[in-house]
C-alpha cells in the first residue's frame, strides 16, 4: 500500500499532463484550421465581388486556382477523422469554380451562395470541435446562441432574395412577398444587432433604413436590382460579424490577427 501511495500520484500527474498536452494540441490544430477557413471564406467572397463581370479573365482564373490550391492544402493538413469533410469541401469547390465562367449573373450568385454556405457550415463544425475541447461551457453556449441567430438571419435573407427574384420575373403577388420577407429579415437583423459591436450596429442601421424604404414603397417604385443590392450589402455585414465572432471565440486570451485586407464595416447607400 505504501508503494501504491508513492507511485499513484506520479502516474496521475503524468496522465493529467498527457491529457492536457493532447487537448492543447487539438485546440491549436482547430484554431489554425479556423484561421485558414476564415481566409478561404474571404477569398471566395473577394472572387465573387471582383470577377463577376470578367469571369474568364486571367486574374479570375488565377484567383480560382489559388482557391483550389488552398483547399488542397487544407485537405493535406487535416487530421484523419476530418478527411471526408475536407475532401468534400475540395471537390465542391472544384465543381463550383469550374462551372462559374459560363454562368449568367443570376446563376453565378446562386452558385457562389451555395458554395459559401457549404464552407460556413464546415467552419461552424470545426469551431464547435474547438470549443468542445475547452473548459468553459458558457463560451460554447454563447457561440451557439450567436450562431442560431446569425444563421436564422441568413435564411431570412435567402427568402428575401428569392422573393426579389420572383418580382424580377414578374410573378403574381411577388411584391407582397418582398414586403413580407423584408419585415421578417429586418426583425432578424434587429435580433442580431443586439449582439454586435458599434461598427456593425452602424452598418446595420444603414441597411435597416433602406429596408424601411422598401416596406413603405409600392410595387415598381424600387427596381429589383436595387433590392438585390441591399441584400448584397447585408451579406458583407454578416460575413464581418461571423468573422469577428470566430476571432473572439478562438483567441484563447492570445492576440489573434484579423484576416488581411478586412477593413472597418462600410455599406454604401444607393
Amino acid at each position: 500500500m505504501a508503494l501504491l501511495s508513492i507511485i499513484t500520484p506520479n502516474w496521475l500527474v503524468r496522465m493529467t499532463k498527457g491529457l492536457s498536452s493532447s487537448q492543447k494540441s487539438r485546440r491549436d490544430h482547430y484554431r489554425s484550421q479556423i484561421s485558414d477557413l476564415r481566409s478561404l471564406l474571404w477569398m471566395l467572397h473577394d472572387h465573387n465581388t471582383r470577377y463577376i463581370r470578367c469571369p474568364q479573365s486571367p486574374q479570375a482564373s488565377k484567383a480560382r486556382i489559388e482557391i483550389e490550391e488552398f483547399c488542397e492544402q487544407l485537405l493535406d493538413e487535416c487530421n484523419n477523422p476530418q478527411r471526408p469533410l475536407f475532401r468534400v469541401l475540395k471537390s465542391r469547390m472544384e465543381q463550383v469554380l469550374s462551372s462559374l465562367p459560363n454562368q449568367s449573373k443570376a446563376g453565378w450568385y446562386a452558385i457562389h451562395h451555395r458554395a459559401s454556405d457549404h464552407l460556413i457550415y464546415i467552419i461552424d463544425e470545426v469551431t464547435r470541435s474547438y470549443l468542445a475541447e475547452g473548459t468553459l461551457d458558457a463560451t460554447y453556449e454563447e457561440y451557439q446562441v450567436f450562431w442560431q441567430t446569425w444563421i436564422d438571419t441568413k435564411e431570412a435573407q435567402l427568402r428575401y432574395e428569392q422573393a426579389v427574384m420572383r418580382l424580377a420575373e414578374g410573378k403574381t403577388a411577388a411584391w407582397q412577398s418582398v414586403n413580407l420577407q423584408s419585415r421578417i429579415l429586418q426583425k432578424r437583423m434587429h435580433q442580431l444587432s443586439l449582439m454586435s459591436s458599434g461598427d456593425a450596429t452602424l452598418a446595420f442601421d444603414r441597411v435597416d433604413n433602406r429596408f424601411d424604404s422598401v416596406i413603405r414603397s409600392t410595387e415598381e417604385e424600387i427596381p429589383a436590382s436595387s433590392l438585390i443590392k441591399i441584400s448584397q450589402d447585408l451579406s458583407v455585414i454578416l460575413l464581418h460579424l461571423f468573422d469577428r465572432e470566430l476571432i473572439v471565440r478562438t483567441s484563447d486570451s492570445e492576440p489573434v490577427k484579423a484576416t488581411p485586407g478586412i477593413k472597418a464595416l462600410t455599406v454604401k447607400t444607393g
